[in-house]
C-alpha cells in the first residue's frame, strides 16, 4: 500500500490523529481541527500539550514521559481536549511509539465520546431515580399496605355478612399488592445489578418460601414431593425470589376453590431442577414462550406478570433454564433449572 493511501485513510478518519515529536505536533489531520476548531496548519509546530485541558496536563506528561522511556503506561485512556475558544471535548486517547526519521515520536488517535458520556450521564439519572422508586415501594407503599392488611383483620367479626365480604376482598387485594411490592423490590435490585452470582445452598431459600407461602394462604395445599436434596447451585440471596414468585403465581391464578401445589426437586450431575407444579388453568402452549416476557405481549400476557419475568431474568443470570408444561390431569408445571456449584458431589 502506497503512502498517498495510507495518507488517504489518516485524513479521512472519523477520529482525530495528530504525530509529536519532542512534545511538538508535527501532523494533525483534518477531524483534530474539526475537533479542537483550529484551521488546517494552525496545530504544526503547537506544543501538544496545549490542546490538552489543563487538568490533564500533568497526566499526559506522565504518560508520555513513561511510554518514550520504555515504562509502563496505558495505551488508552479518557482526557479532554482543549479547543480554540477555550472549551473542552471529552476523548479516548489511544497513543503508539514510533520512530519517525530517526527519532522517537507518538502517534496519537483521539476519539470523540460526548455522546458516550451524554448517554452514560443519562443512565447514572435513571439509576438513581430507580434507586428512589426502590426505596419507596421498599418502605412506603409496602408499610402503608401492611396497614391496611393489619385494620382490615382487626375489622373481622364486626362487621356483617355482607361487609365481611367486603373486607375479605380488601384483604386479599392488600395482601396480592404488598407482595407485588416485593417483587418490584427484586426486580429493581436485579437492574440496578446489586447482586452478582455466587453459589447459595438449594434447600434454605426454598424450604423458607414454601413455609413462608403455607403460611400467607392456608386454604392452599402445598405438598413436598421426597426430599428437598442438600446441594450447591450457583445463584445468590435472590433465588429466595425465584421460588416466592413460582409459589404465588401458582396460587394466584388458579381458579379452583382449594390450590394445591407439589413442589419436587430431581438432582442430576450437572443440574438440579425444582418443578412446581399445581391443579390449576393450565398455560396455552401459545403463550408459553411470552409468559416470561420474552414474546410480543411479554408483561402483558394472560397470567402472566413481573413475577415470572423476574424469575426468566434471575435464573438466566445464574446460567439456568425455566420453562412451563402440562400438569397431569390438569394444570401446568414451571420447572426451573440451576446448574450445581463446582465441586458439589452431595445427592
Amino acid at each position: 500500500m502506497s503512502e498517498s493511501v495510507y495518507e488517504s485513510i489518516v485524513e479521512h478518519s472519523n477520529d482525530g490523529i495528530f504525530v509529536a515529536q519532542d512534545g511538538e505536533i508535527t501532523y494533525a489531520n483534518q477531524q483534530l481541527c474539526e475537533l479542537t476548531g483550529y484551521k488546517p496548519g494552525e496545530l504544526d509546530g503547537m506544543a501538544k500539550l496545549d490542546i490538552v485541558a489543563p487538568d490533564d496536563r500533568e497526566l499526559v506528561k506522565g504518560y508520555h514521559f513513561a511510554r518514550m522511556s520504555n515504562d509502563s503506561a496505558p495505551n488508552q485512556y479518557e482526557i479532554e481536549l482543549q479547543t480554540v475558544d477555550d472549551g473542552l471535548v471529552p476523548v479516548e486517547l489511544s497513543v503508539s511509539r514510533v520512530d519517525y526519521e530517526g527519532k522517537p515520536a507518538a502517534v496519537s488517535v483521539c476519539r470523540d465520546i460526548t455522546d458516550r458520556q451524554q448517554y452514560q450521564h443519562r443512565l447514572e439519572e435513571q439509576r438513581d431515580n430507580l434507586k428512589l422508586l426502590n426505596q419507596v415501594v421498599r418502605h412506603d407503599i409496602r408499610n402503608d399496605l401492611q396497614i391496611v392488611v393489619a385494620y382490615s383483620e382487626m375489622l373481622t367479626g364486626s362487621v356483617d355478612a355482607d361487609a365481611e365480604a367486603y373486607l375479605q376482598s380488601i384483604r386479599e387485594s392488600a395482601r396480592n399488592a404488598v407482595d407485588l411490592t416485593a417483587t418490584a423490590r427484586d426486580l429493581a435490585d436485579v437492574m440496578l445489578q446489586q447482586h452478582e452470582r455466587g453459589t447459595i445452598e438449594l434447600a434454605r431459600p426454598l424450604e423458607q418460601q414454601i413455609e413462608s407461602i403455607r403460611t400467607a394462604h392456608a386454604a392452599a395445599v402445598i405438598n413436598v414431593e421426597g426430599s428437598i436434596p442438600s446441594v450447591t447451585v450457583y445463584g445468590n440471596e435472590m433465588l429466595d425470589a425465584v421460588f416466592r414468585n413460582l409459589l404465588q403465581n401458582a396460587i394466584q391464578h388458579n381458579d379452583t376453590e382449594i390450590p394445591e401445589i407439589t413442589v419436587s426437586v430431581d438432582h442430576g450431575d450437572d443440574t438440579v431442577e425444582v418443578a412446581v407444579a399445581d391443579n390449576g388453568p393450565g398455560v396455552p402452549e401459545s403463550q408459553r414462550e411470552e409468559i416470561f416476557g420474552k414474546g410480543e405481549k411479554g408483561l402483558e400476557s394472560d397470567g402472566s406478570g413481573i413475577g415470572l419475568y423476574l424469575v426468566y431474568t434471575l435464573v438466566d443470570s445464574y446460567g439456568g433454564s425455566v420453562w412451563v408444561e402440562d400438569n397431569d390431569p390438569e394444570g401446568a408445571v414451571f420447572v426451573v433449572e440451576l446448574p450445581v456449584a463446582d465441586g458439589d458431589d452431595t445427592d
